[in-house]
């Protein structure tokens, strides 16, 4: 699961490179494919049914609608802002408004170790984006207004994937979510522009395969089985991870500077892991 997080932290200097090459919806759709595509080929090598029941539908549609606005809000905001903030807001933003979305549909509120870790992480990335000397203003500067939409729209992604396995198995919901997204993707693409990535240099599709098969394929679905394997709320707490590698590979990639505020704040956000997810194992 670290792995996977670790591409989802690649995935922001990916958004920003690719943001330079064509349209937000282009870019949508063909990362929607490539992942289904290779969604469809992981089936097939599991042997695992791959079709759904009708009871299921409702939860994919619902899934695929927030996947794509989280998608439009990801591509915007690297777009405008920077890639490593990005990285740091969304994934630190995302376990506090799961927290808060699951309290209010469960009733039940996280205590102990659990609020420990998710109070910790906070805190983390709280000293990761430099609020102490800047203030929480620059949260909503250069496009980071579009990082937040980006956490608040994962958190009800996390809530619909911890519950999928009552209707089919993770990799089937996986597939479908990733194909239904890239064909309400098609909507909104003039036909005539689909195909003006095969025009496009190496570096493009270095970063469209790493943003489709690395951080989608592999890194979204491995997140969904958390979902549903350990619950949405200690899933989401696996994002602490993300703020750190995503401010490395941005300052390796980008030339982004690396501060001390970012390596104390990303080594608290990944003890607020272990923290959140050890409070399992004592229950």
């Amino acid at each position: 699961m670290i792995l996977a997080m670790s591409l989802w932290g690649l995935s922001w200097t990916n958004g920003k490179i690719l943001g330079e090459y064509a349209s937000i919806p282009i870019l949508m759709f063909w990362r929607f494919l490539i992942a289904a595509i290779f969604m469809w080929f992981t089936l097939l090598l599991r042997s695992v049914e791959w079709r759904i029941t009708a009871k299921g539908i409702p939860s994919i549609l619902g899934s695929a609608v927030f996947l794509i606005l989280y998608n439009h809000f990801y591509f915007t905001g690297t777009h405008l802002g920077a890639a490593g903030a990005g990285g740091v807001l969304v994934t630190t933003l995302n376990p506090v408004l799961t927290f808060l979305l699951i309290s209010v549909v469960t009733k039940k509120f996280p205590r102990g170790r659990s609020l420990g870790g998710l109070l910790l992480g906070i805190f983390g990335g709280s000293i990761l984006i430099n609020v102490w000397q800047e203030g929480w203003s620059a949260i909503f500067t250069s496009g980071t207004q579009y990082f937040v939409l980006c956490a608040s729209t994962w958190a009800f992604l996390t809530l619909i994937s911890s519950k999928i396995n009552q209707h089919m198995s993770t990799l089937t919901y996986s597939f479908w979510l990733y194909l239904i997204s890239a064909v309400i993707s098609l909507l909104f693409i003039d036909g005539s522009e689909v195909f003006v990535v095969f025009s496009m240099g190496l570096s493009f599709w270095l970063n469209l395969i790493s943003i489709s098969v690395g951080a989608m394929a592999f890194a979204t679905t491995a997140y969904f089985v958390a979902a549903s394997r350990l619950g949405s709320e200690k899933a989401s707490a696996f994002i602490f991870t993300v703020p750190l590698s995503a401010l490395i590979f941005s300052m390796l990639i980008l030339n982004e500077p690396l501060k001390v505020n970012i390596l104390l704040g990303g080594t608290l956000s990944i003890i607020a892991v272990f923290l959140i997810n050890s409070a399992k194992k004592s229950n």
